[in-house]
C-alpha cells in the first residue's frame, strides 16, 4: 500500500504532502473552523460577563 493520508474535510485518501483533496475542502474547512472559532469567542465572552455579573453582584451588597 503506497504512503498517504486522508483529506482533514472528507475523509477522502490523498497523497502524503497534501492537505485536503480540492479546493472546495479547504473552503468549506476554513468557513467551518471560522463559525467555530465564532461560536467559541461568544460563549467565551458570554462566561465573562455572567462571571462578572456575579463578582459585582457580590461586592453591591
Amino acid at each position: 500500500m503506497e504512503q498517504h493520508k486522508h483529506c482533514i474535510n472528507c475523509g477522502i485518501s490523498i497523497p502524503p504532502e497534501e492537505d485536503f483533496c480540492s479546493t472546495k475542502c479547504k473552503e468549506e474547512f476554513a468557513k467551518r473552523r471560522k463559525k467555530m472559532l465564532r461560536s467559541q469567542l461568544l460563549m467565551f465572552g458570554a462566561f465573562v460577563i455572567v462571571f462578572g455579573a456575579l463578582i459585582l453582584s457580590k461586592y453591591m451588597n
